[in-house]
């Protein structure tokens, strides 16, 4: 053989098991890569699961979320009715308030004007029972003088009947 088939041979032979080496590791490759697939697709099985139970989960959740909203809503329409209520109740009550204010200055005002009046007339009542007792006084002192000048009238009566008795009986027994 000549040279050239020799080194043709060596390389061929070279080349051969380089060829057996890369055709193994491409062997063992294929192989770690084929159970790394079968991890990978038992893992998107899996996660395919999963995402199925979620999709349901999360479909659970927003009827749950629809449902508890609806019932918030209801809840929070009954509570701004309640508020609404409230404050009918607080604006009848303010103006209730407001309207017994009212009446009370009117009242307060009326019950100066009738302490005014009050005092006033306590006023004249006392001027009225100066006046009285003074009129009472008076009266005592004119039914004193009275009483004097009857005593004395009566006095001078029977002195006068006296004295006339006296002088028809001195003008000779006429008697009226």
């Amino acid at each position: 053989m000549s040279t050239a088939g020799k080194v043709l041979s060596i390389l061929v032979g070279l080349f051969s098991i380089a060829w057996m080496i890369l055709a193994a590791g491409v062997a063992q490759l294929n192989t770690n890569q084929n159970t790394i697939l079968h991890d990978l697709q038992v893992q998107v099985e899996k996660l395919d699961g999963d995402f199925n139970q979620t999709k349901v989960d999360v479909m659970h959740l927003k009827d749950q979320t629809a449902s508890i909203q609806e019932k918030v809503d209801r809840q929070l329409m009954v509570l701004r009715s309640k508020e609404t209520d409230l404050e009918k109740a607080r604006s009848q009550i303010v103006a209730t308030l407001n309207g017994l204010k009212y009446q009370m200055e009117t009242l307060n005002a009326t019950l100066k004007e009738s302490q005014a009046t009050l005092e006033a007339r306590n006023v004249e009542l006392e001027t009225e029972k100066r006046g009285l007792a003074d009129t009472r006084a008076e009266v005592k002192t004119l039914i004193a003088q009275t009483t004097d000048l009857m005593n004395q009238l009566s006095s001078l009566r029977s002195t006068f009947q006296k004295t006339y008795s006296d002088s028809l009986d001195r003008l000779g027994g006429v008697k009226p």
